[in-house]
């Protein structure tokens, strides 16, 4: 076998260099996309794909020690009989940690406790919130961007006009995570399928979306 000659030797040697390089540049491209993936799949990830069991356990340990301390005091929401005629339909929950929304219908075992628990909530929120922000009707958009967590309660209103006295204003009520409702909805959420925006089929909960709180819950801005 002949020898190779100094060029050819310093072919090879460019060409193993080459080569290494273009793999260390495939290798940091193919990391970037899969971690690029990882961040835009995490906008879909549910509420259980993102707690561990540990911290499972540990939410259900605390909302467990939050029901042995409340008792059964809840608190009836009242304050606007005008807009808050009856229960809703359904309930929604929109978590901040998640891109998406979980449904509570009026057949869910834990509707009825999810139920109390946020006008026990509300019912607070307006004492600290007198002007009523909490209660501000964000557009879905909204909802999606803002990083807030938000109760919806959903009516079925087909058929029905704005001012047809049967007809419900869905009401849509920001809360923090600091809150026995946050703890609870979350953890019920788990156990739940996420709805994406492009599934939740519909265009919006409320139908003016550009009033304040206060004017949204006390006022009925279809009169004018």
């Amino acid at each position: 076998m002949e020898k190779l000659t100094k060029k050819q030797k310093y072919i090879f040697i460019g060409l193993g260099i080459l080569l290494f390089i273009i793999g260390f540049i495939c290798g940091i491209v193919t990391e970037v996309s899969i971690k690029n993936n990882q961040e835009n799949k995490s906008d879909y990830d549910s509420i259980s794909n993102t707690m561990s069991n540990e911290e499972l356990a540990n939410l259900k340990a605390k909302i467990e020690q939050d029901e042995a301390d409340y008792g059964d005091n809840y608190q009836k929401f009242t304050y606007s009989s005008y807009v808050y005629k009856k229960e809703p339909d359904r309930i929604y929950f929109k978590s901040s940690k998640v891109d998406g929304f979980y449904v509570f219908e009026k057949d869910d075992e834990n509707y009825d406790h999810l139920l109390e628990v946020s006008e026990d909530r509300m019912h607070y929120s307006v004492i600290e919130d007198y002007n009523l922000y909490c209660f501000t009707p964000d557009s879905i958009d909204t909802m999606m961007t803002s990083g807030d967590n938000y109760i919806i309660f959903d009516y079925d209103n087909e058929g029905l006009d704005e001012t047809d006295t049967d007809f419900n204003k869905d009401l849509i009520f920001r809360f923090s995570e600091n809150t026995r409702l946050y703890r609870l909805v979350t953890y019920l959420s788990y156990y739940k399928d996420l709805i994406t925006r492009e599934n939740l089929n519909k265009d919006e909960f409320a139908n003016n979306t550009n009033i304040s709180g206060f004017k949204y819950m006390m006022y009925d801005e279809y009169s004018d």
